[in-house]
């Protein structure tokens, strides 16, 4: 009699340990320390403005004010130019050597200082044991700012792409 009682205790006990595990029981994923929790989006893109263009716009201001922006920048392209990332046409999503690069930069093609969007692709982790949500940046795509012959806003133009390993 007491093998009887025991049967449905073990099986209640498994059913509220696969639903502690997470969602479907299974346990939250963690990819190093950086990442944890279950993926609730494998890819989300967005753009994010760096640089104020409207000189009205003060929320813009409040936004970015702690933004380190130059340095931001200069890391991507010193993570490319030293290897540890690779740059991609943002067009033909083909490889552009560091030499490449290089030379569009020094033509000012690529300006540093003018970089005024990044546009992320990341996938996204909610762990709602450890009450933390974490984002993992897969690439960022670098944007300048295209006027009209007035100086007129009109659009940003894609610069190219940085993806991270």
């Amino acid at each position: 009699m007491k093998h009887k009682s025991f049967v449905p205790f073990m099986l209640l006990t498994s059913m509220l340990f696969m639903m502690a595990c997470g969602e479907n029981g299974r346990q939250p994923s963690s990819l190093g320390n950086a990442v944890s929790g279950i993926e609730v989006a494998d890819t989300i893109l967005y753009p994010v403005d760096i640089i104020n263009l409207d000189t009205t716009d003060t929320w813009a201001d409040q936004r970015l004010k702690h933004l380190q922006r130059g340095r931001m920048i200069d890391m991507l392209f010193e993570s490319v130019y030293q290897g540890k990332a690779q740059a991609y046409d943002y067009y033909s999503d083909q490889p552009l050597s560091t030499e490449k690069l290089r030379e569009m930069e020094a033509s000012g093609q690529f300006e540093r200082n003018e970089v005024a969007q990044l546009q992320f692709e990341e996938a996204w982790y909610l762990d709602t044991i450890n009450n933390r949500m974490t984002k993992e940046v897969q690439s960022v795509l670098l944007a300048w700012p295209v006027y009209d012959s007035r100086g007129n806003f009109i659009a940003f133009k894609a610069g190219f792409v940085v993806k991270f390993d």
